[in-house]
């Protein structure tokens, strides 16, 4: 029996990889995307379509997910490994973050995958089990600043993983976390860039909102991780017949791991205050320093990490 993996996000970056890497070792594919990728998606080709499976999805739809869980377990006899990775991120001062942003973080970013992996288990238990993969990210465990509605959208689905991995375990359901560091080739840079440059930032923050984006181009003598790499990954965790939970890619996400789990509280404040903490410069800020009016910002104005 071939076994038959459910992705969403399969668009770009880690999706589109990991529909590649399971495609390749044989496994049916559901590529779920949003409908306005579709035809460029298809135009890649290449792929024996008997094994390939693309249905439009917006993850935050909850009756369009339980729809195509049917669809895709009616299409191959059933569905064995749940991939959540479609996601998106902002980058921002806290300050101005609104309700509406917040609202569209965690509708994506977790109560979508949420939904998804209450769905799909009754499905996978009539497989005799299976497995959920979510993709979360490296600032799930060590948040990074001027992302802090993103980060606590990814750590709450963290940290909602291993809670569930004990409730399915007896029905021989596993639940994996996957957890990238920077991947350059995702585009991330140039999106969150592109979207920081549309929107105002109140004076008190700019320098450090300055310094935060040099540091995403800054050169870095880790090895970083491209979307193969973690699609490598993700296909690594689905098969895995271990209690394992987390799987972190990316020799930055292995420091980051280490630093948070394996050294002690001072240790790792220290660590997280050299990387992260202002400069001199953005440090010294006139506390007089008023901000303008901020515009709010439409769902256009997000970047898609993904």
């Amino acid at each position: 029996m071939t076994n038959t993996v459910f992705i969403t996000g399969s668009s770009s970056g880690f999706g589109k990889s990991t529909v590649a890497a399971f495609h390749a070792v044989g496994w049916n594919v559901v590529a779920t995307m949003r409908e306005s990728s579709i035809e460029d998606f298809r135009a890649v080709g290449n792929r024996d379509t008997n094994r390939m499976l693309v249905i439009p999805l917006d993850v935050t739809d909850s009756e369009a997910t339980a729809a195509s869980l049917q669809t895709a377990a009616a299409h191959f006899g059933g569905v064995d490994a749940l991939v959540n990775v479609a996601g998106f991120g902002m980058f921002q001062p806290f300050e101005t973050t609104t309700a509406e942003d917040v609202r569209l973080l965690f509708s994506t970013n977790c109560f979508g995958p949420m939904t998804l992996m209450r769905q799909v288990i009754p499905h996978l238990r009539m497989r005799g089990g299976g497995t959920i993969v979510n993709v979360t990210a490296g600032s799930a465990i060590v948040p990074e600043p001027l992302m802090a509605a993103y980060n606590a959208s990814k750590a709450a689905l963290d940290n909602l993983s291993e809670t569930i991995r004990y409730e399915v375990a007896p029905q021989g359901i596993s639940v994996r976390v996957v957890e990238p560091g920077f991947v350059p080739t995702t585009g991330f840079v140039q999106r969150i860039l592109e979207t920081a440059a549309t929107r105002e930032i109140p004076d008190v923050y700019q320098d450090y909102v300055n310094q935060r984006m040099a540091s995403f181009e800054a050169v870095t003598d880790r090895p970083l991780a491209s979307s193969a790499d973690v699609a490598q990954v993700i296909l690594e965790a689905a098969t895995d017949d271990s209690r394992r939970l987390r799987y972190a890619v990316g020799g930055d996400q292995a420091e980051r791991t280490h630093m948070r789990h394996s050294t002690s509280e001072p240790e790792y404040d220290e660590w997280a205050w050299a990387q992260f903490g202002p400069s001199a410069s953005s440090a010294a800020l006139d506390p007089a320093a008023v901000a303008g009016p901020v515009r709010r910002r439409s769902t256009r104005d997000v970047a898609d990490i993904r």
